[in-house]
């Protein structure tokens, strides 16, 4: 048994003990909150045994082996650093920092330790996604040159990933990183070459933060990634990822297809509830593969070292942005605070 613990009690908190809460190998022996009630609250909803006021005195619990890192992007450094230097197995929310530089230091740190940094990104183990992995690797759709991945909805579901400082960026930084590592994961994660993008500000004209991007990624191989992610969907989600290759076509929408259906009078809708919802998009069985990477020390299917990847695409994306022009990677932007800086000039 790895003892787990979570910092926060937010909806990707609750997701990650729900996770969890899955995996035989796991118990949860610690949270922490700032608002003791809450924390206990969130401690007798999933069996936890201990609520702390900060990370710093979850990292001192004698039964802690690893921590699970979903703050707002500003706080995944210093929990990360901390977490090394007391030699604690880490899994981060994504993006896993503010900014490039920050992420290189914490992938550095936790290599130093010699413990993992996993980059909890869930879509990389959803059944539909891997299953569309094992058609591209076989061949089966012959040699893709196309990949279309929108990852949208109507905003997110806390203020923070609003505010300059505490998110570092907007829906580049949030679902654009879900974009960036679909594809790269389908394609077998080869070296991106370029990126083109275009930001804007549909619906939240209350944050100076971008709210639905388009990018272009230009990848080794010859393959070229039209990604789409939003806050400024209207009606919902989609997550959807089309591949077009020289012998087929394949099209995978992880949001339909549930085989339920649901109409609600209030809601004056029908919806399509997913019973599974935990497996089907990937939390659980990436929660059990992060604990055995931990007990075991073979590298994450996504790890520390995507993350810095998925930084630097996202930097030259916002230097893109700026300027309007193509840009090339390897990408080494000029030191920012945030990443969003690389775009929105003071």
């Amino acid at each position: 048994m790895l003892g787990v613990g979570i910092t926060g009690t937010g909806w990707v908190a609750d997701v990650h003990a729900r996770a969890l809460a899955t995996v035989p190998g796991a118990r949860l022996v610690g949270v922490t909150s700032r608002d003791r009630a809450r924390g206990q609250a969130f401690a007798a909803k999933y069996g936890i045994l201990r609520v702390y006021p900060d990370h710093e005195s979850l990292l001192a619990d004698p039964e802690l082996d690893v921590i699970c890192v979903g703050l707002p992007n500003d706080e995944h450094y210093r929990v990360v650093l901390d977490a090394a230097a007391v030699q604690k197995h880490v899994i981060c929310e994504k993006p896993l920092a503010n900014n490039l530089e920050r992420a290189r230091a914490m992938v550095a740190a936790c290599h130093g330790a010699g413990v993992m940094l996993a980059l909890a990104e869930q879509l990389v183990f959803a059944p539909k996604l891997v299953r569309a992995r094992e058609i591209v690797e076989s061949g089966g759709i012959g040699k893709v040159f196309r990949v279309f991945q929108r990852h949208q909805h109507g905003g997110p579901h806390s203020r923070w990933f609003f505010e300059r400082r505490a998110a570092g960026g907007g829906v580049l930084m949030d679902m654009g990183c879900h974009s960036i590592e679909v594809a790269r994961f389908v394609l077998g994660r080869p070296a991106a070459l370029a990126v083109y993008a275009r930001l804007s500000n549909e619906l939240h004209p209350d944050s100076e933060l971008e709210d639905h991007c388009t990018l272009i990624v230009e990848f080794a191989g010859d393959a070229i990634a039209v990604l789409e992610p939003s806050w400024a969907l209207r009606g919902g989600m989609e997550s959807r990822l089309d591949v077009l290759g020289t012998k087929g076509a394949l099209y995978t929408d992880l949001m339909r297809g549930t085989g339920m259906r649901l109409y609600q009078e209030d809601e004056r809708a029908w919806s399509t509830p997913d019973a599974e919802w935990l497996h089907s998009h990937g939390y659980a069985q990436a929660m059990a593969h992060f604990l055995e990477c931990a007990e075991t020390g073979a590298r994450p299917r996504a790890s520390g070292e995507d993350g810095v990847v998925q930084l630097e695409l996202i930097s030259a994306a916002y230097e893109s942005a700026r300027t309007g022009r193509r840009v090339e990677l390897p990408y080494e932007p000029r030191a920012v605070e945030q990443a969003v800086d690389l775009w929105l000039r003071e």
